[in-house]
């Protein structure tokens, strides 16, 4: 019921007007001089991008990631990578969202060691990490809130919801094909294909324009895809790979929700 009322808030606030906040250009001219650069080969400490969300053409949340530092895990060097996203003030008023998650992803080998993740959502709490031992293909899951704790099988260089995005803007990418890589999502593993689907003109206002491309993430599991909404991402086709924007449709009683860039920042 309180779903109900939070969508019906947000359709009262709303209205009718809805503004477009970023535009793509397609036209064929442009995406034939559109290069994808081949990606660096290291991730910028201090790189911090912000993004805001928008549902029918209000402001829903705001949300960063960012190159934290680099740290020592277990011997090896690793990175520390995290994400932060929470409602704006008036939609908190109904459903609160503060939700950080971090990733320490090895600076060499480009895998994870560690997933942590502590969520408020509404009257939902959660507080956690995830231990992954590549050698032994296991994971080990505990919780700092009830002291529960699981073990579960992993594939070789799985990663976790957060680490495979900074995975896949080190990697060579290309229109018509796929990046795969092994995620893991609670206690669950998907192979993940990263489907590069096609060329174009990013433009955000009052933020700026970029080349870029667009990748449609498909989760598979047990040789099905599996998702409850369709998703695509559009990366800059520089050197960077910027994620510029995300759009999120087919959402349960929500339907279309954008993720635009707003600030680019190296701490």
């Amino acid at each position: 019921m309180k779903k109900v009322f939070f969508i019906f808030l947000l359709v009262l606030v709303a209205g009718c007007g809805i503004r477009t906040r970023y535009s793509i250009i397609r036209k064929e001219d442009v995406i034939r001089k559109i290069e994808i650069e081949s990606p660096q080969k290291k991730l910028k400490v201090g790189e911090k991008f912000t993004y805001k969300a928008e549902w029918m053409g209000i402001d829903v949340g705001i949300a960063y990631i960012m190159v934290k530092e680099i740290k020592e895990m277990n011997g090896r060097q690793v990175y520390h990578i995290q994400a932060r996203a929470e409602t704006t003030p008036l939609i908190s008023k109904v459903y609160r969202v503060e939700d950080e998650i971090s990733t320490y992803l090895d600076v060499e080998k480009l895998y994870p060691l560690r997933f942590e993740k502590k969520q408020r959502e509404g009257n939902y709490r959660a507080d956690d990490y995830v231990d992954f031992d590549h050698e032994n293909g296991m994971a080990y899951y505990f919780s700092r809130l009830n002291n529960s704790r699981k073990e579960y099988p992993i594939p070789s260089r799985v990663h976790d919801p957060l680490s495979c995005i900074y995975y896949f803007r080190l990697q060579d990418v290309d229109i018509g094909r796929s990046v795969f890589a092994e995620i893991n999502v609670k206690d669950k593993n998907y192979l993940l294909e990263a489907k590069i689907l096609k060329k174009g003109i990013i433009s955000i206002d009052g933020v700026g324009e970029w080349e870029a491309f667009m990748v449609e993430p498909l989760p598979w599991f047990q040789g099905k895809i599996q998702r409850r909404a369709k998703a695509t991402i559009w990366f800059s086709a520089d050197d960077d790979r910027v994620p510029l924007l995300i759009v999120t449709s087919g959402i349960p009683f929500v339907g279309t929700i954008t993720i635009t860039l707003q600030k680019i920042e190296y701490l």
